[in-house]
């Protein structure tokens, strides 16, 4: 062939280009981030909006819905998901995967502007923003300090620690969790305000009026100007309580007359404990395509040298993802070299000389090697599914070089022939079969681009790893496997002894060449026996393998079929959800009892750290929605060092825990950072969506489909979200006494907030002389008339002139007017939030999978669904890992399809024949048998990474027919007759068949057993491989050779090559 010819012409040239691959995969190798998985860019944008104090209708109704309508004016949008809470909307715009969010964000933003006016007072400026799978914590960061103020400590943590932490390179942003913040709580007893003739109001303006930054300007005299500076600012709680608020009788009334002033913390939103004891924790992100490796290693060297901290402030990182994803790049590496050194073995026994062994050896890293560089200049990551591929590649890698070197040492024991002749005949012979088996297995990776959604992101660079190496092998069988054999081998002389270095008589080598030989020679003859047998009785060898087929594709229905396969990732965490309307602190106290029990169950030497967080924080990565919900964080050792998996250790918890917090939801989440990724922010397994108008008749339908999803067996942790009302009072106000004493009905909801919470949104801020800092200063009542139902009656709204003073505008001559006076107050309920889907109401009914697989429950569940009775307008709509199971399954479909039409067409023109790739193609049905019961034995499920499995076997399985039917066609076409073409095809073939066929499979192995941290992933990969090409191997000697001489009988091949 040319690149042969090419090769051993400039020998010189092929070493420096190898030089120049192993020099540059260095470089790249040193370059290329490392990462859990491939970059995933979710097609998302949302656009947040606030409005204060508006109920969840209302927001629905006047900020949700019209944003809504705007977005379906943008080009490409595929889905709309909103969520309408009290005084917030939040609408999520879906496209398709690939589509270019710059734009479609530029879209977005015209579309708002262009509703802007149409949306109510006192609603924020709508924020855009792309959704982002990336601004996943990737570490946690624990502040300490015993004995310290805990505003202190949660001061030091925002002004000083996370300004730090979000410097580092990578980080896009740090945010504190717990500890209390520091606030200059005005709590006036509202009688004695009443007796100054004053309101909240008031009181909240003569504060302002005491704390107003005013520039004073400046005097000259002569040649020097003096800035003039008035202290018009307050510093301290003694300086508040001297605010002059009105006078009586000539006598100033100061705050401290109507007030206690504290030093004190904001009302407690949030409560973070840190394995049982109050802390503090800072969550750290990595910016969109940031290392996390790369970004964890710079927080680890970072948290030592953090400046500004005091004696006594201790930082430790609690956990952090990268340890995960280091333990599972190890643990492929590990599977890689191991497949390696097994895939030598498999040459040694076949080729027993060092040199064959060089020879062959030296084409892998070199086909790494390639592939490294290509994967940088491609801008891929390390990754488990780069890596994956190069493991699963590993055993294939050296095939080509295996056909090529057998076939040159075969034509080595010529007597008489040069070794040049010999390279040059051999690598003739077989490079059509060479490059057809190549170019097959990286035709099925082609139509991987046809894949959608989360596959084609996880896929398409383990496909590219795949093919590069494949070409870079091939390259390296038609070059330097030649130029290598011109250099160290030797042909045979011709008293017929053998002159290659390393086997001379008596040595080592030697002795195992003779008794590999004797062996093999022995497997040639027996072979060549059962194939003349299989010949005489062909159809009882082909009702044999039909009806072993048939049996599998039955045996197949009972293989469970799940998204992605489940990985420990040693973490799991437990949702507490209250009763609506829970304190914070309430809540708090059940997520202590809830560790309490996690305790009891797993050893305290199992965890790494346990944290829980009850309440909202009003940003950052929280997942709870409200005062009613804590999260309990558990983080376990490496599943290297435990006995039991994290799922078992979950389950053990869930029974522990069942039944022993009557009212209250807990919600398992098994895993971390690859299910957050896997999932696209999915909450759990299964969803099933309601989806309707009336909230009331949703509820109750959401109750019955939760009744029939907890009768299903393999489901637990039903959860209905949202569920119930949320505990409210409703003020109405009547416009036409609030309208005779000069009140809206805005400025009424404005004192009773002022009363109630204060302003603490809208505050005068006190300054710190000393460190800059600013505190609230927050004015509202005492805690005792703000705690019971009927204090919000009484709440002062403002003070009138007693007209029985004759108008006078003393504080003597003053009403007060409270909300009883214009108001009716009435205990009422609202929902706690409003979902919807593409403009409809939706409640989502949400379970885990436990001990069963997530296809089988899905079904299941269905089944039970389509009995329920839905009324007119009310549906539902299986949503989570069941729908995008259901998407990925169905371009794998089409993607296996294509391959397989790929592969025909490859053979079909490589052989000029419709024929013989035909009687190829029958190696693909006998992998699936070994597929099903591989699958069957082993307990492994059907997802989209044991289906990508699938696609890879039908590009390996076909080479061993190649290697079969191109030799046999070279010998009927010197002559022989189909059948004894086929025999002696089958002889020849044998071995670089049982030899590719072993490399590979073994090469898996390690993978296969997945015995490595994060080594779950490509597990099923690696086994439904070695099982479709264990038995389509084995099946094809005997198959392949039957169905060759009955078409070749028919005269079908010279019928093809005549046409």
């Amino acid at each position: 062939m040319f690149l042969t010819r090419a090769a051993v012409r400039n020998p010189i040239l092929v070493l420096m280009v190898c030089i120049a691959t192993v020099v540059l995969s260095q470089i790249a190798l040193t370059r290329l981030p490392v990462d859990l998985f491939p970059n995933i860019t979710v097609p998302a944008i949302t656009v947040s909006t606030s409005y204060s104090g508006a109920s969840p209708e209302d927001v629905e109704r006047t900020v949700t819905y019209p944003i809504e309508q705007a977005m379906t004016r943008v080009a490409g949008v595929q889905q709309l998901n909103s969520t309408s809470r009290r005084g917030s909307s939040m609408v999520q715009v879906w496209f398709d995967w690939g589509a270019d969010l710059n734009v479609a964000e530029v879209e977005i933003i015209q579309n708002i502007q262009r509703i802007a006016r149409s949306l109510p007072d006192g609603v924020s400026q709508p924020a855009v923003l792309k959704f982002d799978i990336s601004n996943i914590p990737v570490a946690q960061v624990v502040v300490a300090a015993p004995g310290m103020d805990a505003r202190v400590l949660y001061q030091l943590a925002t002004d000083t620690i996370e300004p730090q932490l979000e410097r580092l390179p990578g980080v896009s942003q740090a945010f504190v969790s717990g500890g209390l913040v520091r606030q200059f709580n005005v709590n006036v007893d509202p009688h004695r305000m009443a007796a100054t003739g004053l309101s909240l109001q008031d009181v909240d303006a003569a504060v302002r009026r005491y704390n107003a930054l005013i520039p004073s300007g400046s005097l000259r005299n002569a040649d020097i100007d003096f800035q003039l500076m008035v202290p018009t600012t307050l510093q301290d709680v003694a300086a508040i309580r001297r605010v002059v608020l009105t006078s009586r009788n000539g006598v100033p009334v100061y705050i401290a007359d109507i007030a206690a002033v504290e030093d004190g913390a904001a009302d407690q939103t949030q409560i973070v404990k840190v394995d049982g004891e109050p802390g503090i924790t800072v969550s750290v992100a990595r910016q969109p395509g940031a290392n996390i490796v790369e970004v964890v290693d710079a927080l680890r060297a970072a948290v030592p040298r953090l400046t500004g901290l005091p004696e006594g402030v201790t930082l430790r990182i609690a956990f952090d993802q990268s340890r995960y994803i280091r333990a599972a790049i190890q643990s492929l590496t590990h599977e890689a070299f191991t497949g390696a050194l097994l895939t030598f073995m498999v040459i040694l026994v076949f080729l027993p000389n060092l040199w064959n062994l060089f020879i062959v050896g030296i084409g892998l890293p070199l086909s790494v090697a390639t592939a490294l560089i290509l994967l940088y200049f491609t801008g891929q990551t390390l990754n488990v599914f780069t890596l994956g591929g190069l493991t699963l590649a590993l055993g294939r890698l050296v095939d080509d070089a295996i056909v090529v070197r057998e076939n040159i040492t075969r034509h080595l024991a010529r007597p008489g022939i040069s070794v040049l002749q010999a390279v040059l005949d051999a690598t003739q012979e077989v490079g059509t079969a060479v490059f057809a088996s190549t170019a097959t297995t990286i035709a099925v990776f082609f139509p991987v681009v046809f894949l959608t959604g989360v596959a084609r992101r996880l896929f398409v660079p383990m496909a590219l790893t795949i093919v590069f190496a494949m070409a870079a092998s091939y390259l390296v069988s038609m070059t330097i496997d030649p130029v290598l054999s011109m250099r160290f081998l030797r042909a045979r002389r011709p008293d017929g002894a053998d002159e290659e270095p390393g086997t001379r008589a008596g040595g080592a080598m030697a002795r195992v060449e003779r008794s590999s030989s004797r062996l093999l020679d022995r497997l040639d003859a027996g072979y060549q026996r059962l194939l003349e047998l299989a010949l005489q009785r062909r159809r009882w060898v082909l009702g044999t393998i039909t009806v072993l087929f048939v049996l599998s594709m039955g045996a197949a229905r009972f293989i469970g079929s799940e998204f992605f396969p489940a990985t420990d990732e040693s973490q799991f965490s437990i949702t507490v959800q209250e009763p609506q309307g829970t304190s914070v602190q309430i809540t708090s106290a059940a997520a202590e009892e809830v560790a309490r029990v996690v305790l009891q169950v797993i050893p305290r030497s199992a965890i790494t750290t346990m944290t829980t967080n009850a309440g909202t924080s009003g940003g950052g990565f929280g997942g709870n929605q409200g005062p009613n919900f804590a999260q309990v964080n558990v983080r376990l050792i490496a599943p290297t060092e435990r006995t039991a998996s994290t799922d078992e250790l979950a389950a053990r918890v869930r029974r522990a825990l069942d039944g022993k917090f009557p009212g209250v939801q807990l919600f398992f989440s098994i895993g971390g950072l690859q299910r957050n990724i896997v999932n696209i922010g999915a909450s759990a397994p299964i969803d099933v969506q309601v989806l309707g108008y009336d909230q009331t008749v949703a509820q109750q339908l959401a109750t019955q489909v939760a009744a029939a999803v907890a009768q299903t067996p393999g489901t637990a942790d039903i959860r209905i979200n949202p569920r119930g009302q949320y505990p409210a009072f409703t003020v109405r106000v009547n416009n036409e006494k609030a309208a005779l004493l000069g009140l809206s009905p805005t400025a009424v909801a404005n004192a009773i907030t002022l009363a109630m919470s204060g302003n603490p949104g809208t505050a005068s801020m006190l300054i710190d002389p000393y460190t800059g800092a600013q505190y609230g200063i927050v004015i509202r009542l005492m805690d005792q008339y703000r705690s019971h139902p009927e204090d919000l009656s009484n709440v002062p709204l403002v003070t009138l002139a007693d007209p029985a003073s004759g108008g006078s505008a003393s504080s003597r001559g003053r009403t007060p007017i409270l909300l009883r006076d214009i108001a009716t107050v009435s205990l009422s309920s609202e929902p706690l939030l409003i979902s919807r889907k593409n403009q409809q109401r939706v409640i989502d009914v949400t379970a885990n999978v436990v001990n069963r697989p997530l296809g089988d429950v899905s079904a299941e569940i269905v089944q039970r669904l389509d009995r329920l009775s839905w009324p007119l307008g009310f549906t539902y709509h299986m949503a989570g890992q069941t729908e995008q199971q259901q998407g990925a399954f169905g371009s794998l479909g089409l993607a296996a399809g294509l391959a397989l039409m790929l592969v025909y067409m490859i053979m079909a023109s490589q052989f000029q024949s419709l024929v013989d790739p035909f009687v190829i193609m029958f190696t693909v049905p006998l992998g699936l048998i070994g597929v099903v019961w591989m699958l069957l034995l082993t307990h492994v499920t059907l997802s989209i990474v044991s289906f990508m499995g699938v696609i890879t076997m039908v590009g390996i399985v076909v080479s061993n027919g190649i290697l079969l039917v191109d030799y046999a066609n070279r010998l009927q076409d010197s002559g022989l007759a189909p059948r004894d073409a086929v025999l002696r095809a089958g002889r020849i073939r044998l071995r670089p068949i049982l030899m590719t066929a072993l490399a590979t499979i073994l090469g898996m192995i390690p993978m296969a057993l997945g015995l490595g941290e994060g080594s779950e992933t490509n597990m099923p990969l690696a086994r439904t491989v070695i099982g479709g090409l264990s038995v389509s191997t084995f099946l094809t000697l005997f198959l392949i050779p039957i169905l060759y001489v009955m078409f070749e009988r028919r005269g079908h091949r010279h019928d093809t090559v005549a046409g």
